[in-house]
Formats: structure tokens, C-alpha cells, sequence
């Protein structure tokens, strides 16, 4: 038991130290809806099934079997433009590299298909989402 709080302890401690590098925690849920956080002042409670985030602009809860990925950014623009593709045209292709067809958005593509993990490619950028 000890080993399992002093393991949590030191990677907690090195996620910490490697904050101060970034401005903002982005939380991303699973059906891809990404929310940007300033670091400064920030706390992170877990409340039963729910994570809440506090800082000085206020509190974002989210639900934690709804939460897929939280990672620091350097900006909010640039994560904004890595999960919404230069908003134009997205090929879609299944895990296995089956192009599954062509989009004009990627919110369109999200629509129409069905749960399952997908790559959107772009002309600037590809991301991988998750369909529930």
C-alpha cells in the first residue's frame, strides 16, 4: 500500500512541476467536446462519479465515465484547431485504414457514424475520436 501512495505521490509531483510550462488544462469528453482551463489557481476535486475543476474563472464539472483526456496546452486556439480541423472537407477512416468516405466538416462526419474509435484526417491535421 505504501509503494501504490508513494508511486502516486512522485507522479502527481512531476504532472505538478510540469504545469507550470503550460497555461491551461484541456479536458476532453468522449463525445469530443474539449474544454480549456487556465492553470493559474486551479483545483481539481473528484465529488462521487464527478470531476470539478475551480479557478479564478470559475468551476467546470464534468462526469468521469464521460471523461476520455486531460493534457496541458501551451494555447487554447491551438486545441481548438486540433479537434475542429480547419473546418474543411475530413476524410474518415476506420482503426484498421478502411477509408470509411469524405465529410465537408467534422462535426458532419461525427454524425453519421456509428460507436467506434476513428482518424478525421484534414488537410492540416489528423485526430483520433471516439463515437458512443
Amino acid at each position: 500500500m505504501k509503494k501504490a501512495l508513494l508511486t502516486l505521490f512522485i507522479i502527481v509531483a512531476s504532472l505538478a512541476a510540469r504545469a507550470y510550462d503550460y497555461p491551461y488544462l484541456v479536458f476532453q469528453t468522449t463525445d469530443g467536446t474539449v474544454h480549456a482551463m487556465a492553470v493559474e489557481s486551479l483545483t481539481i476535486d473528484v465529488s462521487g462519479s464527478n470531476l470539478v475543476a475551480t479557478n479564478s474563472e470559475g468551476s467546470q464539472t464534468f462526469a468521469l465515465a464521460e471523461l476520455s483526456k486531460m493534457f496541458f496546452s501551451e494555447s487554447v486556439t491551438g486545441v481548438e484547431e486540433m479537434f475542429s480541423p480547419d473546418g474543411g472537407e475530413v476524410d474518415v477512416f476506420a482503426v484498421t485504414g478502411a477509408h470509411l468516405g469524405k465529410f465537408a466538416k467534422a462535426q458532419e462526419a461525427t454524425t453519421h457514424l456509428k460507436t467506434g474509435i476513428y482518424l478525421l484526417k484534414s488537410k492540416s491535421a489528423t485526430i483520433k475520436i471516439v463515437v458512443r
